[in-house]
């Protein structure tokens, strides 16, 4: 086989699913062209990491004599890419050690993905450096990446400081995406909304990732409608309004904004609906109190053939709870259980309690969480503490104050939520212990915390 051939043997391998790469690996070996021959064993790296087949990238890798720059930049953006980010930043060292060659901006860019993906900024800062130092020019894919990862991160000043430092001209559109996001990650929806207005006006065209972002900021803020008809009439403009993950979105989107209405509008209007669709549409009931109708919608979900995941009985439940249908409740947790094999997380169970709890029952609630397969945590016994003074119940807020202070002993708001409990119901020695192991637990003595406590209170 002549090197040409293997090179377009390369370049149509680019084109092809990846069953057919593995059909194509398995005969250039028997043909014995690998793994002397890098352009094929490149595409193939390539191959494998467009598909996310980590293991067979890395198998192949171990199978090349001689391997350049190129071939380590393909194996450290499989691990990049198929969610291996502590293995992409060891493949960098072994490279660095290697003959083959040092990191370039290719391979930083891959690096810093996985850096966003281990939100560790100390990784990022250090091959924002190692670039600064060692490729010659930072290119918009590398500037890209960290302003990516600074946001991901956390680190939103150095994120605007690599995205101002971007001549206005050459910010692409996945340059404002990822600032975008870092300012709607970081609680800065508002910073978001100025950098897609400045994005329209500059004319960058908007795509899909763009619009999700945008959308996930205006849900984040408490905005006017008029500002929500602006985000959809963007995703009109751009022909994204039947996207299937922007309708999904916008579902969303309006029903934090309490616009139901239009949440239902996109939803009936939808030619492609998902699972993600129907707890979209779920949530936004739920979220506005109809619960009867999110229950209803999840019943014509499963009518359709759909199957409802975690999140979608999480969302149903807590519709049926805040509108105190309480043997719906139990029947949809008992179904998900039973029916659909789903193991219930945390927050179904807090789902539960907290119903239970409005409801009054609190002793069931007790009951129920004693039964949990696995061991509640701190929130849940404070909801039911709370509920026990709200009802007046001191005799079962004693036991469960028990189990959260011996949870959490150092929690300074499960002692005070105690010594509430207690003073509620007229218990003021129970009280005076509670103030007592608090301050003992701070490194006071519990004779100068009871000399304290005689003194302000004439006792």
């Amino acid at each position: 086989m002549t090197a040409a051939a293997l090179r377009t043997g390369a370049a149509i391998l680019r084109a092809l699913s990846a069953a057919s790469a593995t059909h194509l690996h398995a005969h250039a070996l028997k043909l014995g062209v690998l793994p002397s021959c890098l352009h094929l064993c490149s595409a193939l790296l390539k191959s494998y990491a467009a598909s996310g087949r980590a293991a067979s990238a890395r198998q192949l890798f171990d199978e090349i004599p001689r391997r350049d720059v190129p071939l380590w930049n393909a194996l450290v953006s499989t691990y990049a890419r198929s969610g291996h980010p502590r293995h992409a930043l060891a493949a960098a060292s072994a490279m660095a050690c290697d003959a083959g060659g040092r990191p370039n901006g290719v391979s930083v860019t891959s690096l810093l993905s996985a850096c966003a993906q281990l939100r560790s900024p100390v990784h990022g800062r250090e091959l924002h450096g190692y670039a600064v130092r060692n490729v010659v020019d930072l290119d918009l894919p590398v500037l890209n990446a960290l302003v990516n990862m600074y946001g991901k991160c956390g680190r939103l000043a150095d994120a605007r400081m690599v995205f101002a430092g971007m001549e206005v001209g050459m910010r692409s559109a996945v340059s404002r995406t990822s600032m975008i996001n870092g300012c709607s990650e970081n609680e800065r929806p508002a910073e978001a909304l100025e950098v897609f207005e400045e994005m329209m006006i500059v004319g960058v065209k908007v795509d899909e990732v763009t619009l999700l972002a945008v959308i996930s900021a205006c849900a984040k803020l408490d905005c006017t409608s008029s500002l929500g008809d602006w985000v959809e009439q963007c995703a009109l403009d751009n022909g994204f309004l039947q996207n299937t993950r922007v309708a999904n979105a916008l579902i969303h989107m309006h029903g934090k904004m309490g616009r139901v209405r239009r949440s239902c509008e996109i939803f009936d209007s939808m030619v492609l609906r998902t699972v993600v669709s129907w707890t979209a549409m779920i949530q936004a009931l739920a979220t506005n109190g109809h619960g009867v109708a999110a229950l209803v919608r999840f019943v014509q979900m499963l009518r359709e053939g759909f199957q409802p995941d975690e999140v979608t009985f999480l969302s149903v439940i807590n519709a049926c709870g805040h509108s105190s249908l309480v043997n719906e409740v139990h029947q949809l947790f008992k179904s998900m259980v039973h029916e659909y094999g789903i193991t219930p997380w945390m927050e179904h169970y807090g789902s539960m309690v907290d119903m239970l709890c409005k409801a009054g029952a609190l002793d069931e609630a007790f009951e129920f969480v004693l039964a949990m397969p696995v061991k509640p945590d701190p929130v849940i016994w404070r909801v039911l503490a709370g509920a026990c003074q709200g009802h007046g119940n001191a005799s079962l807020a004693r036991r469960v104050m028990d189990h959260v202070i011996s949870m959490e002993p150092d929690h300074d708001g499960n002692y005070i939520l105690a010594s509430n409990l207690y003073a509620a119901d007229e218990d003021w020695r129970r009280v005076i212990d509670v103030r007592l192991d608090m301050g003992v637990r701070k490194g006071t003595s519990r004779g100068a915390i009871a000399a304290s406590y005689v003194e302000v209170n004439g006792d």
